[in-house]
């Protein structure tokens, strides 16, 4: 028997409004109330707008990677034991990796000669896949020079292999607060030119910044910075703008503000174009190369950390990126084990093979909220690098301390998102999973340090000197200005959580229901949530009890801090009497909310403090812990 295929047809574009304003008005409908244009209209943290809701825009494909094109998504290596580190990028590379992240820092792989490189790649056909060099600061001229060792020594011809060897003078003052010596960098990119390496000597790096709470904006305007101190500096050493941009990759971070990522992608080609016709040159491909942020992870319930890579590796695939890095989602724990980079090379995998986002050109060409970002923020980019350059450069607005001001101006605005739950962190400051809580073990391999000791050579003597087995360091650095401190979003929730659950007794604080559950269910879960992110026990009182009855279940909780929950005409009606009995109890009230009416009555009471959403959750944490951290060492001196 065979069914009409016409029976199982619906129209369901008829039942949808046709016109703008029937949708406005059908949406403001489900939203019940609230209005609309905060949902759909929103700032980044610098200002820069996005308005969710625009019309089709003219289509205009920026040209960046070529349409069809897979971009390589990158296996990390950063084992420090050679055969392990082998054994994993193997097996990345059998399993859908096509490129590798060689991470040649004193805490990640240990490779400091040619022979243990050699054993480290063993297996690895390094004209196929494309290789970024992530190095410590100042160590880009020798990293660079080992790996050029290893491609001469394992045949290759220089220009079938794809390397980003990774230089930075700009990253490296970021990081270190010292720039290399410009004539080293000049040096290897003229030998390495010479030589016939075709792939990009010089990567202007804005993760640096991104990790140390740059908006997208200044993330672009940096790199744009970095290339034109490049330019300048280099110009000393004989070399043109055209050849220094023409070496020039950028990389870029990812994190889970999907339309953000993607507009920042496209920005960027935007803007590289913009500065070559300032040099007037023709335009010429760019190759981005694109991580998952760091700053985005999290260590507790570091699960989560796959949905926001996933977000993240999506955007910068749609956005146009070449290479792509996805950091294991235990990152922020330390050295990622097989089961998490395995989850990080299946997540590129399934974005390249489900999507086929690479099989298009420019994906978000048309998209009038994409295009529209793109463009506010090529604008903004553009105006905030003007600023730089009115510093005197890169280097100068470092050494000044202009660029850190503007970036930690920006990075505290973040921060106070973070920590009034606006910009929620789900399995920290959002749903605390109770289990989920580590110790940060982790240490960035983006900071300082290294085997090797100021050492001075001509580029070509390096790659000699590492041919014959001469062992990794780092040259010698120019003070140049503070180092932009660098940290995760979650980092206060975390700190404020593992002290409290490392403490001998676990702070507690009391819940207090008032009336029956229909009413007290939400504040209650509200304040259960809000607490559990700082580590607190949340014992309930007695719902729909007496003052006295939830006095003296507060008393047998132990607990130093007590929060009302209940609903307003609730409060009216017995919040006072309750507060007044907890205060006699020897509680240190709270009140979940602000009441419009009977306030007055509930301070008289005894209630010390209000809290509702939209409060600093991190001010909120560090007070309770106060209370119960006193409460504790009076206990103790009492029994002492």
């Amino acid at each position: 028997m065979t069914a009409d295929a016409s029976a199982f047809t619906t129209d369901f574009a008829a039942d949808f409004p046709s016109d703008e304003a029937s949708w406005r008005r059908a949406a403001e409908a489900a939203l019940k109330g609230r209005p609309l244009d905060p949902v759909v209209n929103a700032k980044l943290v610098d200002g820069v707008a996005f308005e969710a809701i625009r019309p089709r825009a003219p289509v205009r494909a920026i040209a960046g990677r070529p349409a069809g094109a897979r971009w390589s998504a990158l296996a990390r290596m950063d084992l420090a034991d050679i055969a392990d580190a082998n054994a994993q990028v193997l097996e990345d590379l059998t399993n859908g990796s096509s490129g590798v992240a060689l991470v040649l820092t004193p805490d990640g792989l240990g490779a400091r000669k040619i022979d243990a490189l050699d054993a480290a790649l063993e297996g690895v056909m390094l004209d196929l896949v494309t290789t970024v060099v992530e190095t410590e600061p100042l160590g880009g001229a020798q990293a660079a020079a080992l790996v050029a060792a290893l491609v001469e020594q394992r045949g290759h011809a220089p220009q079938d292999v794809s390397v980003l060897f990774g230089l930075d003078l700009v990253r490296d003052a970021l990081l270190a607060g010292s720039a290399a010596d410009p004539a080293s960098v000049a040096d290897a990119l003229k030998t390495l030119n010479g030589l016939g390496f075709s792939s990009p000597v010089l990567l202007l790096d804005g993760r640096v910044a991104h990790e140390a709470g740059a908006s997208e904006a200044q993330e672009l305007a940096g790199v744009l910075a970095a290339a034109v101190e490049h330019v300048r500096t280099l110009a000393a050493h004989g070399l043109d703008p055209k050849t220094v941009l023409d070496a020039s990759a950028i990389a870029l971070a990812a994190d889970g503000d999907q339309f953000a990522t993607i507009a920042k992608l496209r920005a960027a080609r935007l803007l590289w174009a913009a500065l070559r016709r300032e040099f007037g040159l023709a335009d010429a491909p760019l190759h981005i190369h694109a991580e998952t942020s760091r700053r985005m992870l999290t260590l507790d319930d570091s699960q989560t950390n796959i949905v926001r890579s996933t977000i993240a590796a999506f955007a910068v695939g749609v956005g146009g990126a070449d290479s792509v890095m996805v950091l294991p989602y235990s990152f922020a724990r330390g050295a990622a084990d097989g089961d998490a980079r395995r989850i990080a090379r299946n997540v590129q995998s399934i974005v390249l093979e489900e999507t086929n986002a690479y099989r298009v050109a420019d994906p978000a060409a048309g998209a009038g909220a994409i295009e529209a970002l793109t463009d506010a923020l090529a604008e903004k980019a553009w105006g905030l690098f003007q600023e730089i350059e009115a510093e005197g450069g890169a280097l100068a607005a470092l050494t000044s301390g202009f660029w850190q001001a503007k970036i930690g101006e920006t990075a505290k605005a973040r921060g106070k998102l973070v920590a009034t739950r606006r910009m929620p962190l789900v399995g920290v400051s959002e749903f605390p999973k109770a289990d989920a809580a580590g110790a940060p073990t982790a240490t960035s391999d983006r900071s300082g340090g290294g085997d090797g000791g100021g050492r001075s050579a001509d580029f070509a003597a390096l790659i000699e000197a590492f041919g014959k087995g001469e062992s990794l360091g780092v040259d010698a650095g120019q003070p140049v200005g503070a180092p932009l401190a660098t940290a995760r979003l979650s980092e206060p929730f975390e700190r404020i959580r593992h002290a409290n659950e490392a403490a001998s007794e676990r702070p507690a604080a009391f819940l207090a229901l008032v009336g029956p559950i229909a009413r007290h269910a939400a504040r209650a879960g509200f304040i259960r949530n809000l607490l559990a992110a700082g580590g607190f026990a949340t014992p309930d009182g007695p719902a729909d009890a007496s003052a006295q009855q939830i006095a003296d279940a507060f008393k047998a909780s132990g607990a130093a801090l007590a929060v009302i929950c209940g609903a307003d005409p609730d409060y009216q009606e017995s919040g006072a009497a309750i507060a007044k009995a907890l205060k006699a109890s020897g509680a240190t009230v709270w009140l979940a909310g602000r009441p419009k009416d009977g306030r007055d009555a509930l301070e008289a009471a005894g209630v010390a403090r209000f809290v509702a959403a939209g409060d600093d959750a991190i001010d909120i944490l560090t007070e309770a812990t106060t209370i119960a951290s006193t409460v504790a060492s009076t206990a103790k001196g009492g029994a002492a």
